[in-house]
C-alpha cells in the first residue's frame, strides 16, 4: 500500500519584539513559556501523527513564526524525533530565523538534526527602512549569518525582502535587489508590504499607504508595475510564483498544489481531505487543550482556492476543476491564459488575483 504523502507545519510563536507590520500569531514577553511549549508541542504531535487513519510519509516540514531562531537548539530535538521516523527521503526542512539570532552553533545543530533550507527574515538592506519596518537587526548581522550558514554546510538558503514602503524609490529598490544578487542565495521572497488586520501599521494605514504610494509614483523603468521591476532585477532566478524567485520550495508547492497538511502549534493552521483545522492562537490555552477548530471547506471554496494559488503561481489549474469554461476560453483566446495538457496558467503572475475573480 503506499503511503499518503502530506507537510508538516510547526508554528513557533515566540518573538523578541513585535514589528509594526506583523499580523502573524507572534508573542512576545513568553520566552519564560518557551521550554514548556517545545514539550507540549513534541506531545501533540506524536499524538497526531499516530492518530492519522492511513499511514503517512512527510514530503517536507517547515518550521515557521513567530522566530523559530530565539529557541535554543536542544529544545528541538524531541519535535525532530517524533517525525524523522514519517520523513521521505530527500524530504525538504525548512527553518526561518532572524539575522541577528543566528550562531554557528545555533546552526550547526540544525543542520545536524537535518535541517536542509534556512530562510532568513532579511526584509531590507537599508538602514532606514530596517528602522521603519522595526527591524533589530543591521546590515552587518545579515552578512555574518550568511557567512554563518555557509559555514555551518547550508547551500539551500532564502531571504525575505519587503517593498512597498514609503521609501522604496526606483534606486533604492534597484540597490537592494543587486545586494541580494551577490549573495549566496538560491532563493529569494520578495513580498509587498500589507497592512492587515491584527498589526499596528494596520490602524496607521491611511498614511502609511499615502506616504507609500508618493514613493511608487512614475513607471518604474517603464515597467507595469514595482512586482514587474523587481521580477526584471532577478531574471537570474527562475520566478515561480507571484513573490517567489529562485529554486522552488517543495513545501510551497505542494501548498500551492491542493496537498494536505498538517499545522502543529499555536494557531498553526492544517487541512485534510477538505477538512481544515486550527489551533488556539493563545501559548497558554494551546499548552491547556490540544483542541482544534475544524471547517469543512465547500466546493466553492476548494475552487477559489485551487484558482488563488494556481494561477499566481507555476502550478496552474486542472482545466476540469474550472467551472466558468466561458471565460476560461476568453482568457485562453486573449493570451492572459495558456494552456499545456490538462492544465492552464497564468502568463503573468501578477494578474492571478484578477484572473481569479474573472473564473469566479
Amino acid at each position: 500500500m503506499q503511503n499518503k504523502e502530506l507537510s508538516l507545519y510547526l508554528h513557533i510563536p515566540f518573538c523578541d519584539s513585535k514589528c509594526g507590520y506583523c499580523a502573524f500569531n507572534s508573542k512576545t514577553n513568553k520566552n519564560h513559556l518557551k521550554s514548556i511549549y517545545m514539550q507540549k508541542l513534541a506531545v501533540y504531535l506524536h499524538y497526531k501523527l499516530e492518530s492519522l487513519q492511513e499511514r503517512v510519509q512527510i514530503t517536507s516540514v517547515y518550521i515557521g513564526g513567530g522566530t523559530p531562531s530565539v529557541v535554543e537548539s536542544y529544545l528541538y530535538e524531541n519535535i525532530f524525533e517524533e517525525f524523522l521516523p514519517f520523513l521521505k527521503k530527500g524530504a525538504e526542512i525548512s527553518i526561518e530565523a532572524n539575522p541577528n539570532h543566528l550562531s554557528l552553533e545555533w546552526l550547526r545543530a540544525m543542520r545536524d538534526y537535518g535541517v536542509n533550507r534556512l530562510s532568513i527574515g532579511v526584509q531590507s538592506f537599508n538602514a532606514q527602512k530596517l528602522a521603519f519596518l522595526e527591524r533589530e537587526h543591521k546590515n552587518k548581522n545579515t552578512f555574518l549569518a550568511l557567512d554563518y550558514a555557509v559555514k555551518a554546510g547550508f547551500d539551500n538558503l532564502s531571504i525575505d525582502l519587503i517593498y512597498g514602503t514609503p521609501l522604496c524609490d526606483e534606486a533604492l529598490l534597484e540597490q537592494e535587489l543587486k545586494t541580494a544578487l551577490g549573495l549566496p542565495l538560491s532563493h529569494i521572497s520578495a513580498y509587498h508590504l500589507s497592512l492587515d488586520p491584527g498589526s499596528r501599521f494596520y490602524r496607521e494605514k491611511e498614511q502609511i499607504y499615502k506616504e507609500s504610494q508618493r514613493s511608487l509614483d512614475g513607471d518604474f523603468g517603464g515597467f507595469l508595475s514595482i512586482g514587474h521591476f523587481i521580477a526584471a532585477h532577478l531574471q537570474k532566478f527562475l520566478h515561480y510564483e507571484v513573490s517567489n524567485y529562485g529554486k522552488a520550495s517543495l513545501h510551497n508547492l505542494h501548498y500551492w498544489s491542493g496537498g494536505d497538511y498538517i499545522g502543529i502549534g499555536a494557531g498553526a493552521v492544517g487541512c485534510i481531505q477538505g477538512i481544515r483545522t486550527s489551533m488556539p492562537k493563545s501559548i497558554e490555552h494551546f499548552l491547556e487543550d490540544f483542541s482544534e477548530s475544524k471547517e469543512i471547506l465547500t466546493q466553492k471554496d476548494k475552487e477559489l482556492e485551487h484558482l488563488f494559488l494556481g494561477f499566481r503561481s507555476c502550478v496552474g489549474v486542472e482545466r476540469k476543476k474550472i467551472s466558468n469554461q466561458k471565460n476560461l476560453e476568453i482568457l485562453l483566446q486573449d493570451g492572459i491564459l495558456f494552456q499545456k495538457d490538462e492544465r492552464v496558467f497564468a502568463k503573468d503572475y501578477f494578474l492571478g488575483d484578477e484572473i481569479t475573480l474573472f473564473l469566479s
